[in-house]
């Protein structure tokens, strides 16, 4: 755990210290909201599903005609729904998004991709779905990965649509030993603003 989070802190780091030097120094400040679409790949939930929820944020925009820096934080839903026995189910998590992608800016559309850092900032409980005993801190503080997407601009109002694949366990041992391995994954549709 400790190594993938050193790499992505360090990806963090060395696009921050790279890629101004590409840039001309114009920023911008933007706004970004919209819809998730999350799942956690726990092994052992039945007939588990994507859980809806939403995600707003606030970024600059540090760069010149042909790339920038998006460093960006952003408040964001995530879990996983599942089903026992008919009964739906879902496994919620809050979290706050640091995120860091670089943008190529392709004439009216943006290609982004870079890591982020996720901080989880409620405590989801978890019901046991074979006994309902309660696991109560079963999920790790901080979740890191990889951000990718494409952004539709039309003057200062763009459509963004990305993928953030999380690389680490979101679950501790005793999460782990109920549910099997898990990891987020999210896919967010925006609408956003630059000033």
């Amino acid at each position: 755990m400790k190594k993938k989070i050193t790499i992505v802190a360090y990806l963090m780091v060395m696009t921050t210290i790279i890629a101004p030097n590409f840039c001309e120094g114009q920023v911008k400040v933007g706004v970004r909201g919209g819809l998730n679409a999350t799942n956690i790949s726990f092994k052992n939930l039945p007939e588990r599903s994507e859980q809806y929820g939403y995600h707003v944020g606030m970024f600059l925009e540090i760069g010149a005609a042909f790339i920038a820096v998006h460093p960006e934080v952003s408040f964001s839903t995530k879990g996983t729904d599942f089903k026992y026995l008919g009964e739906k189910r879902s496994i919620k998590m809050n979290t706050v998004d640091l995120l860091l992608p670089i943008a190529f800016k392709l004439s009216v559309i943006d290609l982004t991709v870079g890591p982020f850092v996720s901080f989880l900032i409620n405590k989801p409980v978890y019901t046991q779905y074979t006994d309902n005993s309660v696991i109560i801190n079963g999920f790790k503080k901080v979740d890191a990965g990889l951000t990718a997407g494409l952004r539709f601009n039309i003057s200062k109002v763009f459509l963004g649509v990305r993928y953030n694949q999380g690389l680490m366990e979101v679950g501790k041992e005793n999460l782990i030993s109920a549910l099997g391995s898990g990891k987020n994954a999210v896919g967010q549709v925006s609408l956003g603003f630059r000033f």
